[in-house]
């Protein structure tokens, strides 16, 4: 269907906030990095703000496209392209500020998080969610069949490597008290982490299963679900801790077989 003259100068008027609002967070985001240069004891922060500002480049772009679809009746996919960049750009100011590490204990980030103290529980979980929203949306906006498809298992494995990152273990073990003013919020990033992380292991599955038969995303499915079994066995959550456990040999049989396959066909050639 042809886009008509009126259609796209409608779409380019009402585009022209959108885009300065766009450059707006440009110029703010190259304010945080020179400032984070000049003050490496404010790095931590400046990162956090940066990670923001990538969400609200995030929803703005995707603000764009529900722009162009409601009176060009088409995607944007320059503006959904740079949706998915700032995605990886969050994710990353995010591990620059907690580390990426999935396989430490629960208490290894306990120097980064003393970093950004000021970050507010309350912020570091609307943080995630605020990602996990955005990234939510992007991937429904590209649709099911996009060329992108399988690279959102690896995203949603880092979102959920950051937000237990992003989270105070031993805060959360020493102050169960109903009268603390972070008891619910740390309680809902708890079971955050819990949720990302099986989904996660799950969307590793099914590229495995639908795409790829290769052993290395059911190790991505893995190392999820012992990030999850190492969470329960210090929370003493013995019943979720047996249904990871059951799921984790599973995995891990599924992954001997495939490898064990492997080995007899090359010996064969």
């Amino acid at each position: 269907m042809a886009i008509t003259k009126e259609k796209k100068a409608d779409f380019n008027e009402k585009l022209v906030d959108f885009k300065n609002y766009l450059e707006e967070l440009k110029k703010e985001a190259n304010i945080y990095k020179l400032q984070s240069k000049k003050n490496k004891d404010m790095e931590p922060y400046f990162n956090i703000a940066l990670a923001t500002n990538s969400i609200k480049s995030i929803n703005t772009c995707l603000m764009i496209n529900e722009l162009s679809t409601a009176i060009l009746e088409i995607n944007n996919n320059n503006y959904l392209e740079t949706a998915r960049k700032e995605i990886y750009n969050c994710i990353s100011y995010i591990e620059k500020t907690v580390t990426n590490n999935i396989d430490g204990s629960l208490s290894e980030n306990k120097e980064q998080l003393s970093k950004i103290e000021r970050i507010t529980p309350t912020q570091r979980l609307n943080l995630i969610k605020g990602l996990r929203e955005a990234i939510k949306k992007t991937n429904v906006a590209f649709g099911p069949n996009s060329k992108w498809k399988w690279s959102w298992p690896d995203i949603h494995y880092r979102l959920a490597g950051c937000c237990k990152n992003l989270f105070d273990f031993i805060a959360h073990e020493k102050e169960q008290d109903l009268d603390n003013p972070y008891y619910y919020t740390r309680r809902e990033h708890f079971n955050l982490i819990i949720e990302l992380s099986n989904s996660a292991a799950q969307d590793f599955r099914s590229k495995f299963e639908m795409s790829t038969q290769d052993s290395t995303d059911l190790k991505h499915s893995v190392e999820m679900l012992e990030m999850n079994r190492k969470i329960f066995q210090i929370t003493g959550e013995t019943e979720d801790l047996e249904k990871t456990k059951t799921l984790l040999e599973s995995f891990q049989q599924k992954i001997a077989d495939l490898e064990s396959d492997d080995k007899k066909k090359k010996k064969k050639q």
